[in-house]
């Protein structure tokens, strides 16, 4: 331990301050009214404001003045338009081939089930799980084919 005095402690350092900084675009649709946006807002006149009805449709006119923006998108329609990518050429709908498949696994898929009933033990019971069989089978067929897929 020494008998020094403790060090006295530093002094602050000055708050800084923050700003946004200024927009660098150009306005391109101006209020209505300048002077009603460079004046300072009063509660009494947002509650103005909000009993008034909205202005009408097209109070406030789109700017008619041509940017950069729809220079570069008629460049891009321009240059569309020499490569032939509008040019849109209907083509023929192929035949659908979903109602020959759908025949073809119904006949299968249920000649599959009898010929696998006809095999075993001819009695009611095999019987019964036969035509159950075929049911499922035929109405499974039926909603994935002609609900969940799409045509191809």
């Amino acid at each position: 331990m020494s008998d020094a005095p403790p060090n006295p402690p530093e002094p602050e350092t000055p708050r800084r301050e923050f700003q946004f900084k200024p927009p660098e675009f150009e306005r391109a649709n101006r209020p209505v009214n300048e002077s009603q946006d460079s004046a300072p807002i009063d509660v009494r006149q947002l509650y103005r404001q909000a009993g008034s009805p909205p202005p009408a449709p097209g109070a406030i006119a789109p700017s008619q003045a041509d940017n950069e923006i729809h220079a570069i998108l008629r460049a891009n329609v321009a240059r569309a338009e020499a490569q032939g990518l509008n040019q849109v050429i209907p083509q023929r709908r192929r035949p659908s081939r979903r109602k020959r498949d759908f025949w073809l696994l119904f006949v299968s898929g249920n000649l599959l089930v009898v010929a696998s009933v006809s095999g075993l033990h001819r009695n009611a019971v095999t019987l019964v799980f036969g035509l159950s069989a075929i049911v499922m089978f035929s109405l499974g067929l039926i909603w994935v084919m002609w609900v969940v897929m799409d045509d191809y």
